[in-house]
């Protein structure tokens, strides 16, 4: 994510307009490395701020935030010396992910002294620090390891020293900037990043979007200056977005950056912006989390299914045979007269006139030998009547399973999961835990998208796929399905007329998308009347079969832009 120093500093001023002249009126920390300040300036405002090494960042928040009931050391700290302090001023350190409160508290006896609460935005060695008026440290949030003979040490009792000046070039002096392109022969993406101040490589991506970076002529330098000019003249005036990727956030950007391709948000401030991505991102998360337990029932429900049906398709292969041992007893009984204690009995076959040479126990009678024969003969049968019955249950609920594997992929919303964990609960795949109280029904929620005035209906799971067929569509809405494959079911509502062939072309699309040939191309949908679509007596969810219909070829596409 591009948290740079650029990026900071609009955090920065959106921090003055709201926090300067509010009062910290409450301290928590939920987490070891994670701080939440409660501020209060016409209106109360919540800052967290987080040292994770692997999500630090600093941003108001409107989420739920958890305190402890007992409080952590730093923490007690913080409420002894900034409890009621007055936020001064919010300062950065420039071109470096360094912010700086100022605050004013008063002491014991109502003298006014200055305290500073400094937070580092640098990755693992993140860190919060407070520090007294002349920057000598109480203590911070982290103890990291600490070298005695270096410039910077952070302990308590130490005087805490900014970072040292690097030897890189403000992003924004643009005559520098110049004369360091003019001398430069390397590819700018990679170099930009290491020469540059607060840039990240998210940064110089948009900076040199739809620009060669190995073009070093003039022409091609005054444009990256150009565009160093104008990235900072939107800074100034930033209209933040989240960019999504089918659903998950993967970037936050101050304002609408063109490298960035995939569905925007957008908010009115950056701290919103950050607010509802790391809340989206902790929501897929814990979505991701659920799918995956889901997931692992599915595969392996569908693992043990194919080994049964591996050892019952076996069973069917070995009774193939069993007429033969039928015609062996027949033929001992036929042959009694030439069975003299021998150990095999070779004999005519009266069925095709051929000699077959029957092994026989000599410890057994030939009528013993017969029967030995015959009742293999019932075993083989019978097995084979049993298994024939099971291959055709456990193939119906493999091709079942299958479908509802296909389906995982297309979940976005917890209900959806909920839908399938029912599926699977119905199956015996999922024991239901007992509860008193009465459990609430699921609300099937369907994709719904407006196709040039149509209204379309797509499910993503087998009680949607059911609920969209049997419950949404009408006898002569038009319905739609990939062919042969495992597909979502698409209904395109008529209205009065023909539905238009570019209608049923992208409900087509759609329906290709949301299939298992998604990756594909030329993907055969069918398409009818829903009145043509039957569900078969004790067919589980999901499980149709139409006779009459048209063909349609597509390439999948979501077409994000026309859902509801």
């Amino acid at each position: 994510m591009a948290f740079d120093a650029l990026t900071l500093s609009v955090l920065r001023r959106e921090f003055a307009e709201t926090l300067v002249g509010g009062k910290i009126t409450k301290l928590y920390q939920p987490e070891k490395d994670e701080l939440v300040l409660f501020v209060f300036n016409k209106q109360t405002y919540k800052l967290l701020i987080s040292a994770n090494a692997n999500v630090n960042r600093i941003h108001l928040t409107e989420m739920p935030t958890d305190n402890p009931k007992v409080a952590p050391a730093f923490c007690m700290l913080l409420r002894k010396y900034i409890s009621n302090a007055t936020v001064t001023a919010v300062n950065q350190m420039p071109y470096e992910r360094v912010l700086e409160f100022c605050l004013q508290v008063s002491d014991e006896l109502g003298y006014k002294k200055e305290m500073k609460l400094l937070f580092e935005l640098t990755g693992k060695t993140s860190n919060v620090i407070l520090t007294d008026g002349n920057y000598v440290i109480l203590d911070s949030i982290k103890h990291l390891p600490q070298d005695l003979n270096a410039s910077r040490i952070i302990m308590a009792g130490a005087k805490y020293s900014f970072f040292a000046p690097q030897n890189k070039i403000e992003p924004f002096d643009l005559p520098r900037v110049r004369e360091f392109l003019t001398d430069c022969s390397l590819p700018l993406r990679k170099t930009l990043p290491e020469t540059l101040l607060g840039v990240s490589q998210t940064t110089v991506n948009e900076i040199l979007c739809g620009i060669d970076e190995n073009d070093h002529s003039p022409d091609n330098n005054e444009l990256v200056v150009t565009r160093l000019a104008h990235y900072r003249d939107e800074l100034q005036k930033p209209h933040p977005c989240v960019v999504l990727n089918n659903g998950t956030p993967v970037e936050v950007c101050p304002f609408d950056y063109r490298s960035q391709k995939g569905e925007k948000m957008f908010f009115a401030t950056l701290n919103k912006a950050h607010d509802n991505y790391f809340y989206l991102l902790d929501k897929a998360q814990r979505f991701r989390d659920k799918a995956k337990s889901v997931a692992a029932v599915v595969k392996n429900a569908i693992s043990r299914t194919e080994k049964k049906l591996a050892a019952q398709r076996q069973t069917l292969l070995e009774a193939q045979d069993r007429e033969t041992y039928k015609l062996y007893g027949d033929l001992i009984l036929s042959n009694l007269w030439k069975i003299h204690g021998d150990d095999s009995l070779t004999c005519e076959n009266y069925c095709d006139g051929s000699t077959v040479t029957i092994p026989l126990d000599r410890q057994l009678t030939p009528q013993q030998n017969a029967q030995a024969y015959y009742r293999k003969y019932r075993k083989l049968k019978s097995s084979f009547e049993h298994n024939t019955v099971l291959v055709e249950e456990n193939s119906r609920l493999s091709e079942y399973l299958q479908t509802i594997k296909e389906n995982l992929r297309f979940c976005t919303e917890s209900d959806d999961l909920l839908q399938i964990r029912d599926e699977l609960t119905a199956l015996g795949l999922i024991r239901e835990k007992h509860d008193t109280k009465k459990k609430t029904e699921t609300p099937v929620k369907p994709l719904c998208y407006d196709l040039h005035g149509y209204t379309v209906y797509v499910g993503k799971n087998n009680v949607q796929n059911n609920y969209v067929t049997f419950r949404l569509a009408k006898a002569d809405d038009v319905w739609l399905h990939t062919q042969k494959i495992h597909s979502s079911h698409v209904v395109v509502v008529r209205k009065t007329g023909e539905i238009p062939n570019e209608v049923i072309e992208e409900a087509a699309q759609i329906c290709a998308y949301y299939s298992q040939a998604k990756a594909g191309s030329k993907i055969p949908v069918d398409y009818t009347p829903r009145q043509n679509v039957k569900k078969p007596n004790k067919a589980p969810l999901g499980f149709v079969v139409y006779n009459t219909y048209q063909t349609i070829l597509v390439d999948p596409d979501r077409h994000v832009s026309d859902l509801r």
